[in-house]
């Protein structure tokens, strides 16, 4: 009998430990990020965009890059407004922001091309796209 209840208890906790580590790490290997290389100027500063896949809830948006310009050296960027909400449905979906500088001002002269990073954070990690080369 004591040798039956220790095979019972070593079978169910085996169950339940594949039970329970399976699913986490299996999300967030299929979740990913990217981020278009090509970057429009608009009015407001510059329009980047990409496609995201996450499942189940929402994640938050987050893109930064250093951009060129004709003149005025390499400014930084980040999106805003920052951490845009992402519905995580499942499918491949696109997102769009709007690249501003990160000290406030205007930049007043074109910009030529740099690098940028799009990352998706979730409640317990992240991802990202990597570096990408960016331009216009």
């Amino acid at each position: 009998m004591f040798v039956t209840r220790c095979a019972v208890v070593a079978v169910v906790g085996a169950a339940m430990t594949l039970l329970g580590s399976g699913p986490a790490s299996a999300a967030q290997e299929d979740e990913f990020i990217t981020l278009n290389s090509v970057v429009t100027s608009t009015p407001d500063g510059l329009n980047a965009t990409g496609t995201y896949l996450c499942d189940g809830g929402i994640g938050y948006l987050d893109v930064s890059a250093q951009m060129g310009t004709s003149g005025s050296g390499t400014i930084q960027l980040t999106s805003s407004p920052p951490g845009v909400t992402l519905q995580c449905s499942g499918r491949v979906e696109t997102w769009s922001v709007t690249l501003k500088p990160t000290n406030g001002l205007p930049v007043l002269v074109p910009y030529t091309e740099g690098t940028g990073k799009a990352q998706l954070n979730r409640k317990y990690w992240k991802t990202d796209s990597g570096q990408v080369a960016l331009h216009l």
